[in-house]
């Protein structure tokens, strides 16, 4: 009986939290943006600033001073790329930086008089590319479509070359793209994937630092006291109330941003749905519990900006989407396994893009459940250990001075007669 009565009582907690949570998150529009808005907006936005993920007939001048056969075919060539678009020569290089300058041309291609000559000889050729680096898209492009016909056009020579050696025909070896996952080499495609995963994360943890800022908030103005607060709750419990809840708001937002964004823009969709939502339930429940260990660093609504925007860039980084991963100090790569975001993002990537199953992705499934124990074991720590003997502390102090905390908060304002210690002798004293 005893142990039954345990059972409830736990699950009386539960309840409880769940109850308290969604009415804290509901009354705070703050914490809404977070938790619904910043997912539902953020994703389409930033799909849109990288639409169109590839550009074609990117305009180019040349500057051919070899005059050639071999220059002119490369040219043609180059012109037929989906790519690049030839709109003419120039004189020399002075004229084309002019027409760059102008914005006639994004790209110059520059033939020295001796191209011909060395590649006949059996020598390296060399053609120089200048392109305008204000758009990345473009220098992409245009590198792209060069490398491809220089690689065509090298195999055909030595093809010619050795023909005469051994039985052959056509190029010496063939070049040939295949992409698997990303079919439109999009940056889009190669970056949003995991982009979508980290706005999921930061979204959650943000909002609940928001929530908890509004907790420390009614505690300064109600002495101590938070009469929304669910310390009643058994600390285990409440956590995991909370962390359901916390699933439920981001139910839609994690359908919406990843499936029907991609959908949308027409990014790989090679995953299963069901697979994909298995993989970010222990995602997103990690990323719960990360937020309410995170919260104990925040103590306003200015302090979530300030500390959890500025960690945003650090975890995107840690992905490995920017830097290769295996480059990596060690110490960093010892943190990055500690975000929910850096498994979530590449499994989801390797699941939506390349079309791996979950029991392909056993590895970082079975991670982020083993973070889900990490971070709720850090959360409980966190909540009893400081945030229960932090508010105790306050209503203490509030007790021996009923304005304390009042003083506390215009001190940290600014107030100019709170940060002047006579003052704040002279009306303790009265």
């Amino acid at each position: 009986m005893k142990e039954s009565g345990e059972k409830i009582g736990w699950l009386h907690s539960i309840g409880l939290s769940m109850i308290q949570e969604f009415k804290l998150i509901f009354r705070d529009e703050a914490v809404i943006i977070f938790f619904v808005v910043l997912a539902i907006v953020y994703p389409p936005l930033y799909s849109l600033i990288y639409n169109p993920e590839v550009v074609h007939d990117e305009a180019m001048v040349v500057v051919d001073d070899s005059h050639s056969e071999l220059s002119r075919e490369f040219v043609r060539k180059l012109d037929a790329t989906p790519d690049v678009k030839i709109k003419g020569y120039a004189h020399d290089m002075e004229e084309a930086k002019q027409m760059m300058a102008r914005k006639e041309c994004y790209g110059i291609a520059f033939f020295p008089a001796n191209f011909e000559t060395e590649v006949m000889r059996g020598n390296q050729g060399h053609v120089a590319l200048y392109t305008d680096m204000s758009v990345m898209m473009r220098y992409k492009a245009m590198l792209t479509a060069l490398t491809n016909v220089q690689m065509e056009m090298c195999s055909k020579i030595q093809g010619e070359k050795m023909q005469n050696v051994i039985n052959m025909d056509g190029g010496f070896v063939e070049s040939r793209q295949v992409p698997l996952g990303n079919t439109a080499m999009g940056i889009a495609s190669a970056v949003l994937p995991f982009i979508l995963v980290y706005v999921l994360q930061q979204g959650m943890i943000m909002g609940i630092a928001m929530n908890h800022a509004g907790s420390i908030g009614r505690r300064r103005r109600n002495r101590g006291i938070d009469r929304l607060d669910e310390a009643k709750a058994l600390p285990g419990a409440m956590i995991i109330g909370k962390a359901l809840v916390h699933l439920f708001y981001y139910l839609f937002p994690a359908i919406f941003a990843l499936h029907i964004v991609p959908l949308i823009f027409k990014f790989p969709m090679n995953g299963s749905f069901i697979e994909i939502a298995l993989l970010m339930f222990p995602f997103l429940l990690a990323s719960s519990f990360m937020g309410q260990s995170l919260r104990v660093f925040v103590n306003n609504r200015e302090g979530v900006f300030l500390i959890l925007a500025f960690t945003s860039l650090i975890f995107v980084f840690l992905t490995g989407v920017s830097w290769p991963h295996y480059q990596i100090a060690p110490y960093w790569d010892v943190i990055s396994r500690m975000i929910p975001g850096y498994w979530g993002s590449t499994a989801y990537v390797q699941m939506q893009v390349n079309g791996a199953s979950l029991s392909q992705m056993k590895d970082f499934y079975t991670s982020l459940w083993v973070l889900c124990g990490i971070w709720f074991v850090i959360a409980y720590l966190v909540e009893i250990l400081v945030l229960r003997p932090k508010y105790r502390a306050m209503q203490l102090e509030c007790e021996l001075d009923p304005e304390a905390l009042n003083k506390h908060t215009l001190y940290l304002q600014g107030d100019d007669n709170m940060l002047n210690p006579e003052l704040l002798d002279d009306d303790d004293e009265e």
